[in-house]
């Protein structure tokens, strides 16, 4: 939901006080047409008018406009988090970017105490909860640099303190820790983090194929490779023709497509990169 709208049925459904749930979606029911056709002539926040801002940035046509918006944006809301990411990230120095990204995280953590959202009743439904949601992304995306910069250690404890925010993890973060935890060749933490989920797809199968095949065990790795075939038949024939792929991240990824092999290997280089030979193995193995 975007913040316009976001603070446009709040406003309306302060007015409206519905007593309970039927009540409040016969509200939310009204308040579609009227905010649709434009009706409701509501204030807004600093928030939205940064966010708007923040749309002019993703379609600018220069990454020199796209940075004079998005400081446009972080000047009308000062704690605009996808703000502070972005101009984070738009730096060389690799310590600079580092620094600014876990200052960001840590003014928005914060924020969000002050504001009550650390509450019991919230934890394990971050991304649920609209205030919420553009931390555990941005915690996402720290997890990830973390995890192919080599900085390991901090990659999963970030990763696990986003699960513990939101269980549901919109972001897919258990399977980049799949992956960390396959790097630390730490079965126990994998064996647990799978049993909670119970996904049976490329995320949570390769890391089990390296994880024995960095243990030279090529029978277990094996019979991992034997289910990872059955539920992407495309997986051995990406490796057997890996010079027709640029190793780029595709713009989605469909389970059982090839796509979806694609994403696991570029999310997963990091864990890829330690196995020089994990690809013949699985030419070799899987054809």
């Amino acid at each position: 939901m975007d913040p316009k709208l976001f603070e446009a049925l709040n406003k309306f459904m302060d007015e409206k006080k519905p007593k309970n749930i039927d009540e409040a979606n016969k509200v939310l029911q009204e308040f579609i047409p009227l905010y649709n056709s434009g009706k409701l002539n509501y204030e807004y926040s600093n928030k939205v008018e940064a966010y708007e801002f923040l749309e002019k940035a993703r379609d600018a046509k220069s990454e020199k406009e796209e940075i004079k918006f998005v400081k446009k944006a972080l000047e009308v809301d000062p704690d605009c988090l996808e703000a502070k990411i972005i101009l984070a990230l738009n730096q060389d120095d690799f310590m600079k970017v580092y620094h600014d990204l876990e200052q960001a995280l840590e003014d928005e953590k914060n924020r969000l105490q002050k504001l009550g959202y650390f509450k019991k009743e919230n934890m394990g439904h971050f991304y649920g909860i609209f205030e919420t949601r553009e931390y555990i992304k941005a915690m996402n995306s720290l997890a990830r640099i973390y995890a192919n910069d080599g900085l390991i250690g901090k990659a999963i404890s970030l990763a696990r303190e986003i699960i513990r925010l939101n269980e549901n993890d919109n972001t897919g973060t258990r399977y980049l820790l799949m992956g960390l935890y396959a790097y630390m060749e730490d079965y126990s933490s994998m064996k647990k983090l799978y049993n909670k989920y119970s996904e049976e797809n490329l995320f949570m199968l390769v890391p089990f194929m390296i994880y024995y095949f960095k243990q030279a065990k090529y029978e277990e790795a094996e019979k991992y490779l034997d289910r990872i075939k059955k539920v992407n038949k495309h997986f051995v024939s990406y490796y057997e023709n890996i010079d027709d792929y640029d190793g780029s991240l595709p713009d989605g990824y469909s389970l059982g497509d090839i796509s979806e092999v694609e994403t696991v290997a570029y999310e997963l280089s990091f864990l890829f990169i330690t196995m020089p030979n994990i690809e013949s193995f699985i030419v070799k193995k899987g054809s």
